[in-house]
């Protein structure tokens, strides 16, 4: 059922009112009415488009959707894919770690080693210095007499050493034809 849009009897009358022919004036009514008639859409027409559109927007969600999953299902892989590396690589610093463990373990035995080997050297060094102490206070006075030994020691080792060096009393070789003293030895 097509609705006019005009009234075509009032615009026929409209018509003859300013002169026209009562026939020509119909028939211009009817004419204009199909024309217009024509290019309106209808309820009908409207409800068809409806229809069709949210068709379509069903079949271009229902592609979307489609196309979604699938990136979906991409992502979801490499993500996947992802977390087995993070997984691995922690794993990797849970074995460092347990080496670092390890190595402290061991830095710890030694530190422990050192403390009671240092420990032991401390005590006898506070030994030492306690003999030390007791001798200074044994030797105390007598230590200036003790300089002076051996500063005449130290002399007279230096004379003998030198002593040969400077020749004779006099100043004069002995002959090379004169015979050594008894018990000396010779070079022949």
């Amino acid at each position: 059922m097509n609705a006019s849009v005009i009234d075509t009897l009032r615009y026929a009358d409209s018509l003859k009112a300013a002169g026209v022919e009562p026939g020509q004036a119909d028939a211009m009514s009817r004419a204009l009415n199909n024309e217009i008639a024509q290019g309106v859409a209808t309820k009908m027409d409207l409800d068809n488009a409806v229809t069709e559109l949210k068709g379509e927007i069903v079949r271009e969600v229902a592609r979307v959707d489609a196309k979604l999953e699938v990136m979906d299902a991409k992502f979801e892989g490499k993500f996947e894919a992802v977390d087995a590396r993070f997984e691995a690589v922690d794993s990797r610093f849970d074995a460092m770690d347990s080496r670092f463990d390890a190595m402290d373990a061991k830095f710890d035995a030694m530190g422990s080693k050192f403390e009671a080997m240092f420990g032991a050297m401390d005590a006898k060094f506070e030994a030492m210095d306690a003999k030390f102490v007791g001798l200074s206070e044994k030797f105390g006075t007598q230590s200036r007499y003790v300089f002076l030994v051996l500063a005449l020691i130290i002399g007279l080792g230096l004379y003998n050493a030198a002593a040969p060096h400077f020749g004779t009393q006099s100043g004069v070789a002995a002959p090379a034809n004169a015979t050594p003293a008894p018990g000396t030895a010779t070079n022949a």
